[in-house]
């Protein structure tokens, strides 16, 4: 989903050079205010939009798209988790980026570690990673703009999400698997 962002500031100023298309989550980080501050400047958001002009220009039998996507938004439960799968082969990327309304943990995974901890089973003599084995650990994230996970091997892995906070948790997660070059 793509939100259309007025570079100006101006959103009664709808001239091409004042627009740039953004997905919810960056355009939220264009336009932040307060102590977090815009996380793009203007010279970013620029080259972005020149960037994207140009993908768009380009022969669309050339342009490569993603194997597996998904864009949401959810709540997560307290002490609840959210699984994401995708079939990968060797060399794919998972990119995805995160916002969330409070901290999470987010573990990049086999699919079968994930559902044995999910299901219960997990390593007794390890207390200071009570999640499942991983690749990749993200841990009390609220907020993440780009990461890439390459697959190591053909398989299933998922993305998951775990609110420890004694609240319910917003999330927003934009993930895509994009086939590795041959």
């Amino acid at each position: 989903m793509s939100e259309k962002h007025h570079i100006n500031g101006d959103p009664a100023d709808n001239a091409w050079k004042n627009l740039a298309v953004t997905c919810r989550n960056c355009h939220g980080l264009v336009t932040a205010k307060g102590n977090l501050g815009a996380r793009y400047t203007l010279g970013e958001v620029l080259r972005y939009k020149l960037d994207w002009e140009k993908r768009c220009t380009e022969d669309t039998d050339e342009i490569d798209l993603p194997v597996d996507e998904i864009h949401e938004t959810r709540l997560i439960e307290r002490n609840e988790h959210e699984i994401y799968p995708f079939e990968m082969e060797e060399g794919d990327e998972l990119v995805f980026s995160i916002d969330a309304s409070d901290p999470l943990d987010v573990v990049v995974c086999d699919e079968e570690d994930a559902e044995a901890w999910s299901d219960g089973e997990v390593d007794e003599d390890d207390d200071d990673l009570p999640l499942p084995a991983g690749y990749l650990y993200l841990m009390g994230l609220s907020e993440c703009r780009e990461r890439i996970f390459t697959a190591l091997k053909h398989g299933s892995y998922v993305l998951l999400l775990v609110n420890w906070d004694d609240a319910v948790t917003e999330v927003t997660i934009d993930a895509a698997v994009w086939a590795a070059d041959e």
